[in-house]
């Protein structure tokens, strides 16, 4: 049986993270990662409070991206995004989460109003990690912490958030709409049905209101903008946490500079589910390049807390979500013939 394209990459994708996952683990010092484990071991309630925060939080980001006359409760908001995200954590750059949100909140609210609210909050929180990326990538690259050949790799990060940042806002400070037109032009040239019908009506759908509640409400724009930034200095302060727990204290701005580059490593394996071995490699790297020991120890920390979060999503699913429409009531019998 031939293999589709698709496949093809998710297996080669897969391979890959594997052969990056063992590597990895066999490049580290296994018996001082396994000390350090049990000594985190007693500390992990504590180290596991930045990644709950974190969650709490992006859920907030998603729950105000809602218009306020059509936004569930925030208890099903964190709820249906925790069960996307394990569903999401398996897949390709987590492509089932975004579908898995809308399907999840039928029946309570619109297709349309929450895929609208979905990539609001995504737009935003992928922007700000953007500009924290080109930030502290840049503040790294004046530091004398890292070697010269890493400061070159966090002089291309910089580089790279200044470009997709700068196409970004080019992109976003253009008036009207966006999609829309295009298709509208499309089908009246061509008069091609896809580009007529109810799929393209519903996207058309959501981008006038995703750019409505874009442009209307600056202090939801910048209760976003907060959000992000916490949730940086949260993962950042995760790194913080666990290197304190296995007694090797560091300063917030290296744990600073390792979320940074595992944001940006993140990106590149996003075609590895789960970004299996990417996570190790990433980690344990930049933590070498810094001069410390124990990027085993938390690249195996970080794989536990999302599968933690990930099997915790999916026990906690809200069941009623997704309602099956009642039977049909069985059609009446005809009337007996009439006897002449």
């Amino acid at each position: 049986m031939r293999r589709s394209i698709p496949q093809i990459i998710s297996l080669v994708a897969i391979v890959a993270g594997l052969v990056l996952f063992v590597v990895t683990m066999l490049g580290i010092d296994r018996t001082e990662t396994l000390i350090q484990v049990r000594r985190l071991g007693i500390a992990l309630p504590l180290a596991l409070i930045p990644g709950t925060l974190w969650h709490l939080l992006r859920a907030a980001g998603w729950y105000v991206c809602f218009p306020p006359e059509n936004r569930p409760s925030y208890w099903r908001v964190f709820r249906v995004r925790l069960a996307a995200d394990g569903v999401g954590y398996f897949t390709i750059r987590g492509v089932a989460s975004e579908p898995l949100r809308i399907v999840l909140l039928m029946g309570h609210v619109s297709p349309v109003v929450s895929t609208a609210a979905s990539v609001l909050e995504r737009t935003a929180m992928g922007i700000m990690s953007v500009v924290g990326v080109g930030v502290f990538a840049a503040f790294a690259v004046s530091s004398d912490m890292l070697p010269t050949a890493w400061q070159e790799v966090f002089r291309g990060i910089a580089i790279t958030a200044v470009v997709v940042l700068f196409f970004s806002f080019l992109f976003l400070m253009r008036t009207g709409r966006y999609f829309g037109p295009l298709v509208e032009r499309v089908y009246a040239r061509t008069q091609w049905r896809w580009a007529g019908g109810r799929t393209v009506r519903a996207i058309s759908a959501v981008e006038d209101l995703f750019l409505k509640l874009a442009r209307t409400d600056a202090r939801r724009l910048q209760l976003l903008v907060l959000l992000s930034i916490a949730c940086y200095w949260l993962m950042a302060f995760e790194v913080f946490l666990v290197f304190w727990a296995i007694g090797q204290p560091i300063s917030l701005w290296i744990g600073t500079i390792v979320e940074t580059f595992w944001r940006s490593a993140s990106v590149a394996g996003g075609a590895i589910p789960g970004n299996l071995g990417a996570l190790e490699a990433s980690h344990v790297a930049v933590v070498k390049a810094l001069g410390l020991a124990g990027g085993g120890t938390l690249a195996l920390f970080r794989r536990f807390r999302s599968l933690l979060f990930a099997t915790l999503g999916l026990a906690l699913y809200p069941r009623d979500s997704v309602v099956a429409p009642p039977p049909a009531p069985p059609a009446p019998a005809p009337p007996p013939a009439s006897t002449p």
